[in-house]
């Protein structure tokens, strides 16, 4: 099959979407011979953040992927930022034109490219951004790989017209847990044109790491052998919520002084902010917390498999990668007790789930995991399972591939 994907931003940089379609893309070459196109911008960041950094290759072949990459329109983002404060505190609503341009990435060129280009199959993501409309330019057989955040008050949840549309207008919309399909659908999109396919992780990296070799590298982190690690690992950034694991770590170190904890992932400014919180804790506990920011990918398995339990304090996820990642690992984790999460983790099976933003909450469950071995031994073992069962990657794509080819017949 021919087949081209969308994405805001793809490898090196980033990020849940990039992570997917990389894996993805890859493995429709590797397994099946596809010709899989990767479109997207020249960016590290997303399109509608004023921070820049550009790629500077237009087109490369990434393991067998052909990626191309566009330019797109910045000037407005800072104006709109300031426009967009400026009707929260007037009470006013932003202009849907002037939200769904704020996204981008505006590129002209990106859309010209995607008017033209054949294939049997298109699959985009995420659902704010402007490329997202395609469906609505063109006839295609269009998977809409949404990728959405939806709030857990549903009053704070909401789409544009035009995105319920395009959803609409595609072959189908491919949502990650059963929580998106009740949400969407109350959003006005169709049922029948949503399906779940999940996300997945690519076990073997994971289960081929030695004990010798992760008991060197807790030593290189400075955690004594019966030291416990806590773990963060993901991006280090104000919407991960990563100052509520640091402010929960505080709260239960005197009790449990044999805990440590770790903050793991690419970083940008906001890492300075956490680290001058960090600077004015009691020296006991600045001393034990340990930092791997922007580390080499090779890496991963050996700080998942250091943990002994990993938090993911966000409540802004779609499904949470990082909770496969541990399970890999038969580490027992820690989410947030909001829709998307709550289809992915088992509470009191393969993990606990917290309370928003609750910082008595996450210590109590973490209080919860450090006393008991047992429980986190069980708890890990039930998630390794789990991922076996439901999510591989070849699973997923095999799945996706599915849908693909069966669009493709409706739409000849």
């Amino acid at each position: 099959m021919k087949i081209v994907h969308i994405s805001h931003l793809y490898y090196p940089s980033s990020g849940g979407v990039q992570f997917f379609f990389k894996n993805v893309s890859e493995r429709l070459v590797k397994d099946y011979g596809d010709e899989v196109t990767v479109v997207t911008t020249n960016s590290y960041y997303g399109p509608e953040r004023q921070q820049f950094k550009k790629i500077e290759t237009r087109e490369e072949v990434i393991n067998g992927v052909k990626v191309v990459r566009f330019q797109y329109r910045r000037w407005h983002i800072g104006l709109y930022s300031f426009l967009f404060k400026l009707f929260a505190k007037l009470g006013v609503r932003k202009p849907e034109w002037m939200g769904l341009q704020a996204s981008g990435p505006y590129s002209p060129e990106m859309k010209k490219y995607l008017m033209n280009v054949e294939a049997d199959a298109f699959c985009g993501s995420s659902t704010n951004y402007w490329f997202m409309q395609l469906p609505l330019w063109r006839k295609c057989n269009f998977f809409y790989y949404g990728s959405i955040h939806l709030d857990e008050e549903e009053s704070k949840s909401a789409l544009y017209k035009v995105q319920v549309d395009s959803m609409n207008a595609s072959t189908l919309y491919l949502a990650n847990t059963s929580f998106e399909i009740e949400r969407l659908v109350k959003l006005g999109v169709r049922r029948e044109k949503i399906m779940v396919l999940g996300a997945g992780v690519d076990m073997e990296p994971f289960l081929n790491v030695d004990s010798e070799s992760v008991q060197q590298y807790r030593k290189e982190l400075g955690i004594p052998g019966d030291g416990l690690l806590i773990g963060y690992i993901g991006r280090i950034e104000f919407t991960k919520n990563v100052l509520l694991v640091i402010k929960a770590f505080e709260k239960i170190s005197t009790k449990f002084q044999n805990t440590y904890l770790l903050i793991a992932g690419s970083g940008n400014g906001y890492v300075s902010v956490i680290k001058e919180y960090c600077s004015r804790l009691p020296q006991t506990v600045q001393s034990r917390i340990k930092w791997r920011v922007s580390f080499a990918v090779e890496e991963k398995p050996l700080i998942f498999h250091s943990l002994d339990i990993l938090v993911l304090p966000s409540h802004n996820e779609s499904f949470g990668l990082v909770f496969l990642e541990a399970w890999s690992c038969k580490k027992p984790v820690i989410g947030v007790d909001i829709g998307s999460v709550r289809h992915v983790i088992t509470d009191g099976k393969d993990g606990l789930l917290m309370n928003i933003d609750d910082e008595e909450s996450l210590s109590e469950k973490l209080g919860e995991l450090i006393k008991d071995d047992a429980l986190r031994t069980t708890m890990g073992k039930n998630g390794f399972e789990k991922v076996k069962e439901k999510y591989t990657w070849s699973k997923i794509v095999a799945r996706l591939r599915r849908f693909y080819e069966e669009g493709a017949l409706k739409n000849d």
